[in-house]
C-alpha cells in the first residue's frame, strides 16, 4: 500500500519512541503505547512546546504557606506581592505569580472555637475567621487554589489545639487526656486519638470542613491528618500506652477523609514511624508503615512528605516508597530545614554550605521523587523564610521546577484530516509528551475521571467549538517524561453543518461543560478559553 511520506513519518515516530525513553523518573521505555500503528492521511502539523509559563493545573506548582496563627502577618499579602528579589531587574517579585496554590495550616481549635461553629461562617468574626477570609480572598484574586494541613496535637504549642468540648466530652465519658508541658510555662492537653469521643467529634468537624471545602473550584488538595507531633502522625499518644490501637486508628482516619472528601485529592504521610508511638529511631523503620501507606494509596490517597533536603530524615527508605508509588498517585514535598529554626552549623553538619545550597538539595530530592508540588514556606520576619531564600539564594531552582519539575503536556506531532463528510468516519493520529517529571494525576478517584482528551471543531469567528470528539484511549496520566506515546484516533464525524472549521485539541473537564481543565504547554496557538488551534479543516 502506498503512502505519503508524511505518513510515513508518522509512524516513524511512534517507532523512534520506544528509542526515546530516558529521565529519572520513567517507568516504562515504551513510547508506543497509545494505539495500533494505522496509515492516517491529513495535514501534518507539528506545535512548539511553551517551556516557561506557570500553567496552574490541577496538583501542580509551586506552594505559598499561610496558616491562621498570630505568626501571620496583617500584610501577608503586600509582603508576598513585593518580595524583595535580588535575582530580577526589577528588585522585587510577586511570589503568586510563580504559584498555583496556598496552603492554609489549620489548628483545630481556631477553626472550631465552639461546638457547630466554624470560623468560615457567615457572621464567625473572630481573629482567626478574618484572616481565613483574607487568605481565600487573597487567593482567589491571584488565581490560586488552596491546600490545608490540620492540627489536632497540643504538644509543642503554646496554647490547647483541640477546642474545649472535646475535653469535655471525653471527661463526662469518665475517661482522660493528656498533658503536655510547652516551653517554660504552657500546659496544654490532648485527646488520644484512639478515644471515642474524639473520634466523634473530629469526624464531625471534618464533615463540616469536607461541606465548605470539598469544591475543587476552591481547593487543590487537603493534606495532614493532624493526628500526632505537628499533625504529621507520629510520635503518637494512645490511651493504651502503646502500639495496640495503631491500625484501628489508621483505619478510622483513612476511611473518615476517604468518604468525606469525595472531589478533592487527600494525602497521607510517608513516614517510616507512620502512626506509631516512635518518633525516629536511627536508621531503622518500621515495616508496617509501607503497608499502611499502600493501603491509604488503595483507598485513593495521595502522598506528603516533610523532610525534603534534610539527609537524615529524607534518606532511601522515604525515597524508595515515593519511587514506588512515582505513577499512582503524586507526591506533594515540603522542606525540612527551616532557616528560623535551624543554624547554620546544623545545616553544615548536614553537608550543604549554606542557604542557597540546602534549596538545590531540596530541589535534588523532589525531582528525584517525581513531586508534584514544592513549597514556598512562610516567616513573617520575611528575611528568615524559606520564600525570601528561595527568590535571593537560589532563584534559578524556581524557575527549574516551574520548567521541569512540574508536569507539562503537549502534542508535539499530530496528523489530521483536512476534509471531513458529515455522518463520515474520520482518523487523527496524535503523540503527547510531558516534558517534566511530575506526572499528571487524572487517575486519582477524586478527579471521577473528568479528564478528557478532546479535538473539536472551532467556529473560526469566534473559536468556539461546534463538535468535540473524545479521545478515550489518550489519558494523560499515563504520559511519562522521556516516553513520548501515540495514538490513532478513529471516529464517527456525526452531523456536522457543512463550511470551514479550525482543528483544535484541549483536555477538558467534562464535569465544567468541557471546558479546557488542564493547560496544554504549547508556546503559539492558544486562545483565551486554553484550546490549542492546529489546521484547518472543511466539512461537507
Amino acid at each position: 500500500m502506498k503512502m505519503k511520506t508524511k505518513e510515513i513519518r508518522f509512524l516513524v515516530w511512534g517507532a523512534l519512541a520506544a528509542l526515546l525513553a530516558a529521565g529519572g523518573c520513567s517507568k516504562s521505555d515504551d513510547g508506543g503505547n497509545g494505539g495500533s500503528a494505522e496509515e492516517v492521511e491529513g495535514v501534518e502539523v507539528t506545535v512548539t512546546p511553551d517551556r516557561e509559563s506557570v500553567l496552574r493545573n490541577p496538583f501542580s506548582g509551586w506552594v505559598l504557606y499561610a496558616g491562621l496563627g498570630d505568626g501571620l502577618a496583617d500584610d501577608y499579602w503586600e509582603q508576598y506581592d513585593h518580595l524583595a528579589c535580588s535575582s530580577v531587574p526589577e528588585g522585587y517579585v510577586k511570589v503568586s505569580d510563580y504559584a498555583s496554590m496556598l496552603l492554609i495550616r489549620v489548628r483545630w481549635s481556631d477553626a472550631n472555637p465552639e461546638r457547630g461553629v466554624y470560623i468560615w461562617d457567615e457572621g464567625v468574626n473572630t481573629k482567626q475567621a478574618q484572616r481565613l477570609r483574607m487568605l481565600m480572598e487573597g487567593a482567589r484574586e491571584r488565581g490560586l487554589k488552596l491546600v490545608f494541613n490540620f492540627t489536632a496535637d497540643s504538644r509543642d504549642y503554646h496554647y490547647n489545639i483541640v477546642p474545649e468540648y472535646v475535653r469535655e466530652q471525653i471527661e463526662a465519658a469518665g475517661r482522660e487526656v493528656y498533658w503536655s508541658t510547652t516551653g517554660t510555662s504552657s500546659r496544654v492537653w490532648t485527646p488520644y486519638p484512639d478515644d471515642p469521643a474524639f473520634q466523634e467529634c473530629y469526624a464531625e468537624f471534618m464533615r463540616a470542613f469536607a461541606k465548605k471545602f470539598d469544591d475543587p473550584d476552591i481547593t487543590a488538595f487537603i493534606g495532614g491528618f493532624g493526628i500526632g507531633k505537628w499533625g504529621e502522625y507520629h510520635s503518637c499518644i494512645y490511651s493504651t500506652g502503646d502500639d495496640s490501637p495503631r491500625e484501628a486508628v489508621f483505619d478510622w482516619v483513612t476511611d473518615l477523609w476517604a468518604e468525606t472528601f469525595r472531589n478533592v485529592p487527600i494525602a497521607v504521610q510517608v513516614h517510616r514511624w507512620i502512626g506509631s508511638t516512635i518518633q525516629w529511631d536511627g536508621n531503622n523503620y518500621d515495616p508496617d508503615s509501607e503497608r499502611l501507606i499502600r493501603k491509604a494509596v488503595d483507598k485513593g490517597f495521595s502522598l506528603q512528605s516533610a523532610a525534603f533536603g534534610m539527609h537524615t530524615y529524607f534518606s532511601d527508605w522515604e525515597k524508595s516508597v515515593l519511587q514506588e508509588f512515582r505513577y499512582d498517585r503524586p507526591a506533594a514535598s515540603e522542606g525540612g530545614w527551616v532557616r528560623a529554626s535551624h543554624s547554620l552549623s546544623a545545616i553544615q553538619g548536614d553537608g550543604y554550605s549554606d542557604w542557597g545550597d540546602v534549596r538545590r538539595g531540596e530541589y535534588e530530592d523532589a525531582i528525584g521523587s517525581c513531586v508534584n508540588t514544592m513549597d514556598f514556606r512562610y516567616n513573617s520576619n520575611i528575611t528568615e523564610g524559606e520564600t525570601w531564600s528561595w527568590f535571593n539564594e537560589a532563584y534559578e531552582y524556581v524557575l527549574k521546577f516551574i520548567r521541569e519539575g512540574c508536569y507539562r503536556l503537549y502534542p508535539d506531532r499530530l496528523t489530521l484530516p483536512e476534509r471531513l463528510t458529515s455522518g463520515g468516519r474520520a482518523s487523527i493520529a496524535h503523540r503527547w509528551v510531558n516534558l517534566g517529571y511530575s506526572y499528571c494525576p487524572t487517575n486519582l478517584p477524586q478527579y471521577h475521571d473528568k479528564y478528557k482528551v478532546a479535538f473539536a471543531l472551532l467556529d473560526p469567528q469566534t473559536n468556539e467549538p461546534v463538535k468535540l470528539y473524545f479521545d478515550e484511549q489518550a489519558r494523560p496520566c499515563d504520559w511519562h517524561k522521556g516516553a513520548p506515546t501515540r495514538y490513532t484516533f478513529t471516529f464517527d464525524v456525526g452531523t456536522v453543518p457543512a463550511g470551514d472549521y479550525r482543528w483544535a485539541v484541549g483536555i477538558v473537564d467534562t464535569s465544567k461543560e468541557n471546558a479546557v481543565g488542564i493547560r496544554i504547554a504549547a508556546k503559539n496557538n492558544v486562545t483565551p478559553d486554553g484550546w490549542v488551534t492546529l489546521s484547518d479543516v472543511h466539512v461537507e
